[in-house]
């Protein structure tokens, strides 16, 4: 009984090892980029946000805040100071939501380590996050014209609290990323590990492969309670492709996780107040599903 809780456990360490070399070299490199951009790009980003002032609808200039806002590395906490600054500089809010939804799908960090998934999963993850903020900015254009759908009232834009972010020194940045990523990257190897271990491969088949329309909608789904740390998903995301998963599934997944994420949502919910907030909700599950399904059709 022993010896055979001694060869499991082996074949765990294994497995965790190999997850290990495929993901830490992507992992790293990400933390770095990220904390290079933090220290010496973000101020500049949101200079460049800042000056994005047309009232009239701009889909050039839609494109630059989603390109803005995937390029930010900050946190959702971080980006919502960002947001009262540019709201306060009166950035069209339809901007404002481009720049904050292409934020919230993808930072520099994860775009990298997504390389781990495969080149094309991880372009086809930046187009959809730039596409996402950019529907999204249109969607507030047309039905919120008139009316407000930001509130930050709540929130003091008080651009000092911006400029530390220059101030920051690299390795400070580079550690503080690396204590807050790291655990949850460790938690998906582990997690991966098991998964392949022991995990049926007839219950697979059910999950991903006989209707995949329904397991879009599943991953979607299964996104909002499981996603916690984008770090943390891309080895079981790998091993679940492995296994046979479609890359609409991952997209769906990759899409409504960092959306609906539990830290994400009490900040949001702050900004939209709850009419706008479900708004919200319901466009990015939409658009998951909907990313999902067309990277199917056309795969």
């Amino acid at each position: 009984m022993m010896t055979k809780f001694i060869y499991e456990l082996q074949i765990v360490f294994e497995l965790i090892l190999i997850q290990c070399k495929q993901i830490l070299p992507y992992w790293l490199g990400g933390t770095l980029f990220a904390s290079i951009i933090s220290v010496f790009a973000s101020a500049k980003i949101t200079q460049l946000a800042s000056r994005i002032g047309n009232k009239r609808y701009s889909f050039v200039q839609l494109g630059i805040a989603a390109v803005l806002g995937v390029a930010s590395p900050v946190c959702m906490y971080g980006t919502v100071p960002i947001l009262s600054i540019l709201g306060k500089k009166n950035v069209p809010q339809y901007i404002l939501a481009a720049f904050m939804i292409s934020s919230i799908l993808l930072n520099p960090n994860l775009f990298l380590m997504s390389f781990a998934l495969g080149s094309s999963l991880a372009l086809l993850r930046l187009f959809f996050s730039l596409a996402g903020g950019i529907l999204g900015g249109t969607l507030v254009f047309v039905f919120f014209r008139n009316t407000a759908f930001f509130n930050f009232d709540h929130f003091k834009s008080d651009a000092a609290q911006d400029k530390t972010k220059i101030k920051k020194h690299f390795v400070k940045d580079v550690l503080k990323s690396i204590r807050i990523t790291l655990p949850y990257l460790i938690i998906g190897i582990v997690l991966t590990a098991l998964f392949d271990r022991y995990f049926p491969p007839s219950l697979m088949d059910a999950l991903f492969l006989q209707n995949k329309a329904l397991s879009v909608l599943f991953m979607a789904s299964v996104g909002v309670p499981v996603y916690v740390c984008g770090g943390g998903t891309i080895p079981l995301l790998g091993a679940w492709l492995d296994a046979g998963m479609s890359r609409g599934s991952a997209i769906a997944f990759m899409l409504s996780g960092p959306a609906t994420k539990l830290t994400n949502l009490s900040a949001i919910k702050i900004m939209l107040g709850t009419r706008n907030f479900v708004f919200y909700i319901f466009y990015c599950l939409l658009f998951a599903v909907l990313a999902g399904l067309l990277t199917n059709f056309a795969y």
